[in-house]
């Protein structure tokens, strides 16, 4: 099992700092999210600057909205930072739009139109990655005869990792984006550990149709923490800021796998996710804001440590 710890904050010192703490402090992958309408940066700016900091955090977008960017765009953005960071990018993507404004300023009116438009650019810019003389004619793209330059460092190309939400289910579509083109599938927050077999079974079988090996697909999860003196006090903080964060209504669930309470308790949870096949989680932090860092560190330093091998 590894972790990943999302950037957060606007400013370039905290992000240059966040990255090399979470090195120091045994993180995976340093993770930047991608908004167009609130106070976050750019992320492929975040991590090319991260990684003249850092030598061996690999760097992930979490994630890069396909409904938000041109193919080429974020091809080219990609390759870049994994040659500035020496090939240590890995490429998170979901459609994007989960701010409503996001998907009006790009032109987007109607919701039902994003998985249309970002499948057709994950095509194309999972050919970019794949192939040379590159040409598609489609609904919003035609073009012939383009081959992206320069190379990525990693090969055979650029890792790309797909997330979803969850809505009570994840959409169909997404289980297939995952088994057609993902090196890994991260199940997004709040997915019943229940449905993981489920979901694991649809993009398997998704892979298989893309004639892949179903069995090289990876999984990642995406999990709500807060460390606390206890699991029932990590809880109640969960039950006051998960709500401010999301601007509704919200209780923890009762059978909910969530990183609450001691560092025991988020280690007996984390295991859990090992035993669904889970070899990556992606820490989001539900604690004040001016605890996070701290929060953060702890653990890294307390927990993190149980999962790394006896030879490291």
């Amino acid at each position: 099992m590894e972790f990943g710890v999302t950037q957060i904050g606007d400013n370039e010192r905290s992000a240059m700092q966040q990255g090399i703490d979470a090195e120091a402090w045994g993180y995976a992958i340093y993770w930047a999210p991608e908004f167009l309408g609130i106070p976050t940066m750019e992320p492929f700016a975040v991590l090319s600057a991260a990684a003249q900091h850092t030598r061996t955090i690999k760097l992930g977008t979490g994630v890069a909205g396909l409904a938000l960017r041109s193919p080429f765009q974020l091809a080219k953005a990609a390759v870049t930072t994994d040659i500035l960071s020496n090939g240590r990018l890995v490429l998170g993507l979901g459609l994007g739009g989960v701010v409503p404004k996001d998907l009006e300023v790009e032109g987007i009116r109607n919701l039902r139109d994003r998985g249309r438009i970002s499948d057709e650019r994950l095509e194309i810019l999972y050919r970019l990655f794949t192939e040379r003389n590159v040409s598609h004619c489609g609904d919003r793209y035609k073009f012939e005869d383009f081959t992206l330059t320069p190379d990525p460092v990693q090969k055979p190309r650029v890792p790309i990792w797909i997330g979803a939400r969850w809505t009570g289910r994840i959409a169909e579509a997404a289980l297939r984006r995952a088994g057609t083109y993902a090196d890994v599938f991260i199940f997004p927050a709040d997915t019943p550990t229940g449905y993981y077999p489920h979901a694991k079974e649809k993009v398997r079988s998704y892979a298989e149709a893309a004639g892949r090996d179903p069995d090289a697909v990876g999984y990642a999860g995406t999990i709500w923490t807060c460390l606390g003196p206890s699991r029932e006090e990590a809880t109640a903080v969960a039950n006051r800021v998960i709500p401010r964060m999301l601007s509704v209504p919200w209780v923890v669930p009762d059978d909910a796998c969530y990183g609450l309470g001691s560092p025991e308790d988020c280690i007996e949870t984390a295991e859990q996710f090992a035993d669904l096949g889970v070899s990556h989680l992606i820490l989001a932090p539900c604690c004040e804001p001016e605890e996070v860092t701290a929060q953060i560190e702890q653990f890294g330093r307390e927990v993190v440590p149980h999962f790394k091998g006896a030879d490291q």
